[in-house]
């Protein structure tokens, strides 16, 4: 989270990025030219929904103070500052998306892991020997691969929502992908297929220690199984020592990353195992057994979270890892499967694509066949120097620390899925959501400001904007589930409506409506232009309704996969879910420090909430 109040679901647009303004081969860019542009909102609209949205978590008080400040504000600078932003808007395939990028994203100089880097947790594993844990992994990816073709040939389907197409952007951007930090500001380099000298190999990790592995023959064509499956075999030989714990070093502030990465690019081989490892189609990391976890009393699905968050400690995995990497997939001799994925190239929809594919790859058991002409593997071996030592071990510590503080809850809730939602009349999104209000309500006892991710894929470049669930609506609804002053048939009444609202909110921020995305033009339309930052932006109550208690995404999956991730202020929860027919897995995620949250409760009371909606329904209502 930063001053911005975002959570990083980025925008990325950047010299190496890539937007298919080009004839297009295949289906997957087919409507591409044809997809509007983020439109720019009214001023009067968005004002008047920012004030519905802050009633409910304001004072009355700060209402009125903050109800004069937008009063004053649409009838001074805030014209002014809407023509501003409407020509500015002319001609650009977004508006936002050079903007969202800097200033929301490569310009924040907290760590990427666990604070924006996701974690994906896949269906765990049984190892009986190495060597069915590195066939598995071999699987993993062969598969990953197989769904690359799918891109490089632009034959994926054409996603649709509410009937509408999707812009594909983010799918083409996701392999061989990587962020490079810079003082001030990081860099985005990407590599793709349509360019020369596109790359063919993968980056693998096992012991600290980093392979760069052709996943390619000399005919072209990608290698088999049982050729990745030896190579990983050798590669595992050749490291049972652990090397320099060079890969930590993502895990630090991102100016102190950017100064000792310059001091890495000076000694040796160093620049060029770094661009192998930027230039790799994704990295795959070969997690051993740990020796010792943050939390020994989790549950394996809470602590496989860890595993893919961040790696769960220094003495378990954190130093296998490379966080720059938009793709790093795990595979754990313990057996917990899954991935990290630094946040700006894509949302979570893309990579749970990737995932499903994978998954099902797997799950039909079919063995490619072997290319021709194999490369051998290239030991990338780090040179590294006194100062780079200290400063290694000084991201251990970091990392160690704010890694330990976390607390994170998997929870497989089987009371009901999607299913039930639907035959009760309902959006099974919104059902949860308004669920997490009531068990937020009945946590803490009061409602707050709450995140949930809008994807605005139907425009251009679009990525999210924020849908805004904590409403009067749903308020009005914990209140009355903690009253007990109505009867059933009412409090039916009055979750309908919530949920309605919720709905309708969420097809206003998919539709470009939202206000969050539009604010945030303003205030940074001022500033390209000499202005002040308007009082709007400077009063408390909007700092309070960017103070994201709960930050919360819906990553659905067809496979048993779930998303996680940090929570992003100190006193806040991160709850992220698959609703599936018949159950929705969820993670929740808080900071020890913070005496006021608890993951586990939350989640308990997020089981308990579901159970008590459930319970206003007739009996006969299809679970």
């Amino acid at each position: 989270m930063n001053s911005l109040g975002v959570r990083f679901c980025r925008v990325l647009k950047t010299p190496g990025m890539t937007t298919p303004r080009r004839v297009s081969r295949g289906r997957m860019f087919s409507i591409q030219a044809d997809l509007p542009r983020l439109p720019v909102p009214s001023l009067q609209q968005t004002l008047d929904k920012y004030l519905t949205t802050i009633s409910p978590i304001t004072t009355p008080e700060e209402f009125t103070t903050t109800e004069q400040i937008v009063k004053k504000f649409a009838s001074n600078e805030g014209p002014k500052l809407q023509k501003l932003l409407e020509e500015y808007a002319v001609g650009k395939e977004s508006w936002l998306a050079e903007w969202w990028l800097n200033a929301a994203y490569l310009d924040y100089r907290e760590p990427c892991v666990i604070n924006s880097n996701p974690g994906m947790v896949m269906p765990a594993q049984k190892f009986n020997s190495d060597d069915d844990w590195l066939a598995y992994a071999a699987r993993v990816a062969r598969a990953a691969v197989d769904y690359k073709s799918l891109i490089d040939n632009e034959s994926l389907e054409v996603e649709v929502l509410a009937g509408k197409p999707l812009c594909m952007v983010q799918y083409y951007n996701i392999f061989s992908t990587c962020r490079v930090p810079g003082l001030k500001r990081d860099r985005l380099v990407c590599y793709p297929p349509n360019k020369p000298n596109a790359p063919r190999h993968i980056v693998v990790m096992h012991n600290n220690q980093f392979f760069s592995l052709d996943m390619y023959g000399s005919d072209g064509k990608p290698l088999g199984e049982m050729q990745i499956h030896k190579l990983l075999s050798k590669i595992v030989a050749k490291s049972q020592d652990e090397g320099p714990a060079v890969g930590v070093l993502t895990t630090g502030n991102r100016n102190t990353w950017a100064k000792t990465h310059a001091s890495l690019l000076k000694l040796g081989d160093n620049p060029a195992h770094l661009d192998k490892i930027e230039k790799s189609i994704f990295l795959l990391c070969l997690d051993k057994q740990p020796r010792e976890t943050h939390d020994p009393s989790a549950d394996e699905l809470s602590r496989s979270a860890r595993q893919m968050l961040y790696g769960d400690g220094t003495k378990a995995s954190s130093t296998n890892r490379w966080f720059d990497k938009t793709l790093q997939f795990v595979v754990g001799r313990n057996g917990n499967i899954g991935l990290n994925y630094e946040h700006s190239p894509a949302e979570g929809p893309p990579i749970a694509a990737l995932l499903d594919h994978i998954q099902d790859y797997i799950n039909k058991g079919r063995e490619s066949e072997p290319s021709k002409g194999t490369t051998d593997i290239q030991h990338l071996s780090f040179t590294v120097n006194g100062s780079i030592e200290k400063a290694i071990e000084t991201a251990k510590t970091e990392i160690d620390i704010f890694g330990s503080d976390v607390q994170l809850t998997a929870h497989n809730f089987t009371g009901y899925g999607k299913n039930f939602a639907k035959s009760v009349k309902q959006s099974p999104d919104a059902l949860i959501q308004v669920a997490m209000q009531l068990a937020f309500y009945r946590d803490q006892g009061h409602p707050c400001a709450t995140y949930e991710s809008a994807s605005t894929r139907m425009f251009q470049l679009g990525r999210t904007d924020t849908i805004r669930s904590c409403t009067p609506k749903s308020l009005e609804f914990c209140q009355a589930m903690s009253s007990g002053s109505l009867d059933r048939t009412a409090l039916v009444n009055v979750l309908t409506e919530a949920i309605t609202a919720h709905r309708k909110y969420t097809a206003e921020a998919v539709s470009g409506q939202g206000i969050d995305r539009h604010l945030l033009g303003l205030k940074l339309i001022a500033i390209q232009n000499g202005m002040n930052v308007p009082e709007l932006h400077m009063d408390p109550t909007y700092s309070k309704a960017l103070h994201f208690n709960l930050s919360t995404s819906q990553v659905p999956c067809k496979s048993s996969t779930v998303l996680c991730f940090g929570a992003v202020v100190p006193d806040g929860y991160g709850f992220c879910y698959n609703p599936r027919p018949n159950e929705i897995l969820f993670v929740t995620s808080s900071y020890k420090n913070c005496e006021r949250t608890d993951s586990q409760n939350l989640a308990n009371r997020l089981c308990e909430s579901l159970m008590d909606i459930k319970a206003l329904f007739p009996a006969t209502a299809k679970l």
